[in-house]
């Protein structure tokens, strides 16, 4: 079912919504991803697992993959052996979609970036300048602020390893 034309706005008619706490930023990377149709894009450091290892975002990817066979997940981490050591559901996810979901190590040259941000298609956007506090802001329709950052993405996606640890061996 298609969403109404004003669902691309915010709740509160503002294009940016501020976000605060680690509560905030869960629920505005919900929302994107209930609105996201095909690409998401995620620069972390290490993926929070208090924000993006719970049952309802693996079964909101699950159901974004499954409703868009050509959805895709990218998540460029900073050190995605974090997510290895301490568990995580989206490495599992991974594992079992591999053609869906994809993880990189950051390459070196891209370690000076402190900032976070996931970008949902074309206009969504959750963005953290510094990536350790949960102060930043989020918007359901931001296209030129989402062009410009994938952009950045781009860059240090093609720079960047895959994630060996990551994906599942079959002997």
């Amino acid at each position: 079912m298609k969403p109404p034309q004003d669902a691309a706005l915010p709740p509160s008619g503002k294009q940016r919504e501020q976000l605060r706490s680690r509560a905030d930023n869960y629920h505005a990377f919900v929302q994107l991803l209930q609105q996201g149709q095909r690409h998401i894009d995620i620069f972390s450091h290490q993926l929070d697992r208090r924000l993006y290892d719970t049952a309802e975002v693996n079964t909101l990817l699950q159901q974004l993959i499954r409703r868009n066979r050509q959805a895709r997940l990218r998540l460029l981490l900073r050190d995605p052996r974090y997510l290895i050591s301490h568990g995580h559901r989206i490495v599992e996810l991974s594992r079992q979609l591999s053609s869906y979901i994809e993880i990189r190590q950051l390459a070196e040259q891209f370690d000076e970036h402190g900032e976070c941000f996931s970008l949902f298609d074309h206009g969504g956007i959750l963005y953290r300048p510094h990536a350790e506090h949960f102060e930043g802001w989020f918007s359901l329709h931001e296209p030129l602020r989402v062009k410009s950052e994938r952009v950045f993405f781009e860059e240090a996606w093609a720079a960047s390893p895959p994630c060996r640890e990551t994906r599942r061996l079959y002997l």
